[in-house]
């Protein structure tokens, strides 16, 4: 975990974020608001704080290769899954910390607000740990795949926020095959988990998981080929 300590600055934006972003929600509506809504409030923060996540993860992986740590780390131990591995679990370790520090803060404002009921919201309050770690994984997939500080910054930044818009302009002319990428986009992901049903958040985490999958895997190929010099 003290490898992280050049991220702990985004992990506290995150924290930070989620938490007065949330407080501020709760302290927003109406008297008398539906328990359902005060929890949606409190957790709104998850708005903001998963891009700090998958922006620190994508710094961390990808820092570590392109200033040859990671060269250095195999002379000790000379096993590639392994080493990564153990700094992806670290990353998921540090995503759901946060997550659940938050939901820690905005739970006894929301209680204050709503009385019991809102602790009763079990489902609703994994919103912030279960996107802090999809977005932690994302953010290291994309730095081992491009294994270069600047260039991952810039991916990571595409996929979250420049490729769903250019997806969306696209669905002008083809309407059915943007609908159907948009489904994978991170932003459908948040949407879905804040907004949506019990159903359509597990619908929304499997497919973004799938995607998390898919990458980390690609990334896992691009770390075995890495030739050291």
């Amino acid at each position: 975990m003290r490898s992280l300590r050049s991220q702990r600055v985004l992990l506290a934006i995150a924290l930070l974020s989620a938490v007065s972003l949330g407080a501020a929600q709760l302290v927003a509506l109406p008297s008398g608001a539906a328990t359902a809504d005060i929890v949606a409030a409190a957790v709104s923060g998850a708005e903001i704080s998963p891009f700090f996540i998958g922006l620190g993860a994508s710094l961390f992986t990808s820092a570590d290769l392109s200033s040859r740590q990671f060269a250095l780390t195999l002379l000790q131990l000379n096993n590639r899954a392994v080493v990564f591995g153990a700094k992806t679990v670290v990353l998921v370790i540090a995503a759901l910390l946060t997550g659940t520090g938050a939901v820690a803060l905005v739970v006894p404002l929301a209680i204050v607000v709503s009385g019991s009921s809102a602790a009763s919201s079990t489902t609703s309050w994994l919103v912030l740990p279960v996107l802090h770690v999809l977005f932690a994984l994302l953010g290291a997939a994309i730095g081992m795949i491009m294994r270069s500080v600047v260039t991952a910054v810039f991916a990571y930044l595409a996929v979250v926020w420049a490729l769903p818009l250019v997806v969306a302009v696209a669905g002008i002319w083809a309407p059915a095959l943007s609908g159907a990428l948009l489904q994978f986009a991170p932003v459908t992901l948040t949407a879905a988990m804040l907004e949506s049903s019990v159903a359509s958040s597990v619908s929304a985490v499997a497919r973004f998981g799938a995607v998390d999958c898919v990458l980390l895997v690609v990334g896992i190929l691009r770390v075995f080929s890495w030739r050291i010099r």
